[in-house]
């Protein structure tokens, strides 16, 4: 029997190593770590900053492995569709859409893990950006990044027709001096533009809170058609129409340029409103001197916010883990890829007054990024209720007729506001 003993021994480990994965010392080995999936949108250097994060989530985070899902194209659509098919991502980058989820039952809501980790929103992001993916008094996703619409302007043609730099302190009448002063023309033909904008909804849209306007009130009820509104798209539009200080559409296609960021860019704009991704493709640009500022005023100051968040969808199999990486992820560690990378404005105000977004390495320029910080004070972020998406179609067409002088804003926003109206019944 003794000589069956070698035999009996390599059996056994054998079958350990079959049947239960032992080590070489017999115990058996250690589970990997499960996965945790976060889904986000973009573009090659959103994708680069979110794979940093996610991998010192990995490092940081006990007993999770973070996987990045970069969905550059129909980030909307694909969410959906996996969704619908009950397989969807731990962790979805949100914006506008996030109540369009919610509403659906399709997110959890934060506030008992937010309770359980004591985490103070408010000293994290600051009174505004804690609440603003709040509705029916849950929070539905915690803030990720935080850029508000800034003022750039071209210091070289500022320098050269003797115009001071804008400042916060500016008002619609020193906004409007200012763009008449730097607009060039030879006869008929404008050469250069005081400012660039269009009917992308964030550019009127800020001129209307500026002047004490608003879309929805309190309740969530259309208020399009208000007389600080009509007064407000009636100074924008004169912009184009009466000034000539702003390019229209038809201008925009016999330049054959696309966006106010690329008129900007050839140095055919002096000014223009737009958020920090704006910074990556001047980067490309040394031969424009730039700088940026807060954006100007009327009654008000006013900007809107591009911010994004992220929030655990309902089917987490681990909500609670999915909730600490989601802490990690908007931490100032967590945040600090982008604030290094040029990525955008951090959510996280910690990271927001570091040097590494205030002073980054990667400025080619002196360039007042506190202009983000002074910003986020008074931005406001877009009407995030289920029916965005369809209020942007009920104005969107009412609004670029105004912006091209076709309809009065007095008429144009009297037929936005039956549009409106007309979706909530």
């Amino acid at each position: 029997m003794g000589q069956l003993r070698p035999f009996r021994a390599m059996s056994a480990v054998v079958a350990c190593l079959v049947a239960t994965a032992c080590t070489t010392t017999g115990a058996p080995a250690a589970a990997p770590d499960p996965e945790m999936t976060v889904a986000v949108w973009g573009g090659d250097q959103d994708a680069k900053t979110y794979q940093q994060r996610v991998d010192l989530a990995s490092e940081r985070v006990d007993g999770v492995n973070v996987k990045l899902m970069h969905l550059p194209k129909d980030y909307g659509s694909a969410i959906q569709k996996m969704m619908s098919e009950g397989n969807p991502p731990d962790i979805i980058q949100v914006a506008e859409s996030v109540h369009s989820y919610s509403s659906n039952n399709q997110l959890l809501p934060l506030n008992p893990f937010i309770e359980t980790a004591r985490l103070d929103l408010v000293g994290r992001f600051g009174e505004r950006a804690a609440r603003s993916y709040d509705r029916e008094g849950k929070t539905w996703a915690l803030p990720d990044r935080n850029g508000p619409m800034v003022l750039y302007y071209n210091k070289d043609l500022f320098d050269k027709d003797g115009v001071a730099y804008p400042t916060a302190d500016w008002k619609w009448p020193d906004f409007l001096a200012a763009a008449q002063k730097l607009t060039v023309r030879e006869g008929d033909k404008t050469m250069r533009y005081g400012f660039a904008a269009g009917d992308w909804w964030p550019w009127w849209m800020a001129f209307m809170l500026q002047n004490g306007g608003r879309v929805l009130d309190d309740a969530g009820k259309p208020v399009i058609n208000s007389p600080e509104n009509v007064k407000a798209m009636q100074f924008y539009a004169d912009l184009v129409h009466k000034h000539r200080v702003a390019p229209s559409k038809k201008d925009y296609e016999a330049l054959k340029v696309s966006s106010p960021d690329k008129l900007f860019a050839q140095g055919n704009a002096a000014m223009i409103m737009t958020g920090f991704w704006n910074i990556a493709s001047l980067k490309e640009t040394p031969q424009v001197r730039w700088g940026i500022s807060p954006l100007f005023k009327n009654t008000k100051q006013a900007t809107i916010s591009f911010q994004s968040g992220l929030a655990i969808t309902k089917s987490s199999k681990r909500p609670e883990l999915a909730f600490k990486v989601l802490e990690f992820l908007t931490s100032a560690e967590g945040q600090k890829p982008i604030a290094t990378s040029g990525q955008d404005a951090p959510a996280n105000k910690e990271v927001q007054d570091s040097e590494d977004f205030l002073r980054p390495a990667w400025a080619i320029s002196d360039i007042n990024m506190s202009a983000f910080k002074e910003s986020a004070e008074f931005a406001f972020t877009p009407p995030m209720t289920p029916e965005w998406g369809g209020m942007q179609k009920a104005f969107g067409t009412i609004i670029g007729e105004i912006c091209d002088g076709v309809v009065t804003p007095k008429d144009g926003l009297a037929a936005a506001q039956r549009s409106l109206e007309t979706m909530g019944k």
